[in-house]
Order: structure tokens, then sequence, then C-alpha cells
């Protein structure tokens, strides 16, 4: 979207002059940048970053879309200790890093960058014990391989054409299998995780990738010491983030349902892979940018116009070079999802 669009759809109510004169001149800066083709998630940059964290320091330094080099803190600072328990690594979208937030514009002049370090709480919800998650999971993966969407996610997997072998499964933002208080999510997350074993069977059955294992990986800084236990149980190696997106080649299927990040924006700078099922690529013209005013409890507050992993320009030029069929899923276990074949 161009600059000036951006400044008409979100700062309609702004009334001070020079701080939309600063606003602009940061959009158009980082408009420039963007169309240049300057990836937001450099390969390279993810892979130092790694490697910075392996190493146990107390800091990590990340380059900005400027290249400068910021410093930040693996410890959780003083500003945050009453509420923040771990760190986590921060993904900002090309939308959140042009949105102009309608109450409080001057936040978009602060020094954001695509990759950051940010500080959060865990889990409201205990985990499980082990056995009840494992009982769990096993009675979900009988409702799920009897499912209408596993059957129509196998047929796809039997049926599309592949270009390229597939080696690898790499699972991003499936959630937790250990939290089973609330059914609603934990039989989505357990189906999630089932679906990478129903398309392994499949894919292994054509004989897609010769006589070779593929590989499965999932990433989710939600899981626990239970979640990997049970996932490695199933032959699924957990992965601590950033290293799900680095184990991608041009030979991996991507599987990601809803997640807290924007995961399409990652893979389309890091690395394009042989398929992606994820959350259907919608047309720019269908892509919301107006912030909503609602009201709770007596009060206003304002809904974002863009999802935790928002379409990009990018992304929407990627998938122009794939084979797309929608996933119906009757079952409600994933969602509007569409499998992306080259």
């Amino acid at each position: 979207m161009a600059v000036e669009s951006l400044m008409d759809e979100q700062a309609g109510g702004f009334t001070d002059g020079h701080l939309l004169s600063k606003i602009q001149e940061k959009l158009e800066h980082l408009s420039r940048l963007y169309n240049s083709g300057k990836p937001l998630f450099p390969r390279a940059l993810l892979a130092d970053l790694d490697d910075q964290i392996e190493q146990g320091n107390d800091e990590v330094y990340i380059d900005d879309l400027d290249d400068v080099r910021h410093a930040y803190s693996l410890k959780i600072p003083s500003w945050c200790s009453d509420f923040a328990t771990n760190y986590r690594i921060g993904y900002s979208s090309i939308q959140n890093l042009t949105c102009i937030h309608p109450s409080f514009p001057e936040i978009s002049l602060r020094d954001n960058a695509p990759v950051s370090i940010c500080y959060t709480s865990s889990a409201e919800f205990p985990k499980s014990p082990a056995e009840d998650v494992r009982r769990a999971f096993k009675t979900s993966l009988v409702a799920w391989k009897a499912s209408e969407t596993c059957k129509t996610l196998e047929r796809h997997m039997s049926t599309l054409s592949f270009s390229t072998p597939i080696n690898k499964i790499i699972g991003f933002g499936l959630g937790t299998l250990s939290v089973l208080e609330h059914d609603y999510h934990s039989t989505r997350s357990h189906a999630q995780h089932a679906a990478i074993g129903s398309m392994v069977e499949t894919l292994t059955r054509r004989g897609i990738n010769g006589d070779q294992e593929i590989k499965c990986y999932a990433q989710d800084p939600a899981y626990n010491d239970v979640d990997q236990d049970l996932l490695r149980s199933l032959g699924i190696v957990p992965l601590d983030d950033p290293k799900g997106f680095l184990e991608i080649d041009a030979s991996t299927l991507v599987f990601s349902v809803s997640p807290n990040i924007p995961v399409k924006q990652v893979v389309v700078d890091v690395q394009w892979p042989a398929a992606m099922i994820w959350n259907t690529v919608n047309p720019e013209e269908n892509e919301n940018s107006r912030w909503e005013k609602q009201m709770r409890n007596g009060e206003e507050f304002w809904v974002v116009p863009y999802t935790t992993d928002p379409d990009s320009k990018r992304v929407r030029k990627m998938v122009e070079h794939y084979t797309s069929v929608s996933l119906c899923d009757l079952d409600e276990y994933f969602g509007d999802l569409t499998i992306y074949v080259k």
C-alpha cells in the first residue's frame, strides 16, 4: 500500500502536523527499503541470532532495517520484571512496522525493527500430567483419522503433483499439547500435530521421496517438557526459535495454522519451500487497513486491522509460483487453509 494511502487510512483523526510529517517521513523510508526488495527477515540474520543465543550470552545484537546493530538483553530487564518471566524473539510484519495507532501515533516513531527481543509471561494454564496428555492424544488421534478433514488432506497429499521431493515437514505455531482444560484448543492442537503424521504416511506411500525418511520438526515457544517428550515419541523433533526457520530448504513442506508471528513473511524471506499448508493468502483488495473502535464493559478499545500472520506483497508474489487448492475443513480443526505446491 502506498505511503499516502496508509496516512489517509490511519491518520484521519490526527491534528499535530509536525507529528504527521515525521510519521510520513518514516513510512516513506520504510516503503523505499521494502520496495527495493530488502528482506525483513534475512536468513543470515536469523542464523547469527541463533548462534548468539547458543553461546549463552546475556546480550544479543540484531541489525535493524538500516543495518544499525541494537543490543537486547536475554535476561528479564527490571522495567518489566513484575510481569515478564522469559524472553521471546519478536517478529514484526510489514503491517506492524507501518502501523499508526489511532490513539498513540507517536509509537510509530520508535526504533522498531523486524527482528527484536521481547519479554512475556509464561502460559496461564498449568500443563497436565504426561500420562493424561498421552491418553488424550491417543483419543484425539482416533478422532482425527476418522474425520473428513483427515481424509481430504490425505487425498490431496495423494494426488497433488509435487515438482520437488519432500524431505522435511516443519510445523509452526501448532500449539501446546499439554493444556487439556480447554477442549476446543487442545482438540485443534492435537489434530494439527496428528496431521503431520498423516502427511508423512501418505507421502511415503507415494514414494515421493524415494527410500529416504521424511524428517519432521515443530517450532512453538509454547512447548514445554511434556510437549517435547510427546513430540519426540511421535517422530517430531521440537525446535527452539529460530531453528525451525533455519531448517527450511527447497524440499520442505511448511505447515502453519494461525500462528502468533508472521510466519508467511518470515518464510518468504528465508527460503521458498517445496510446499506450504497455511492460512489462505488473499488478494490485496481484500486486505483490511482500517482500525475499528469497539466497546467492552463500557470502555472503548481499538481493534488492529491485521492478523498476527498477515499476507504481504511478497507473500502474494511467492504463491503465484505455486499450484493451490483449498483444504476443506468440515471438522474445524484448522480453519481457512490452502495447500500450495510447487
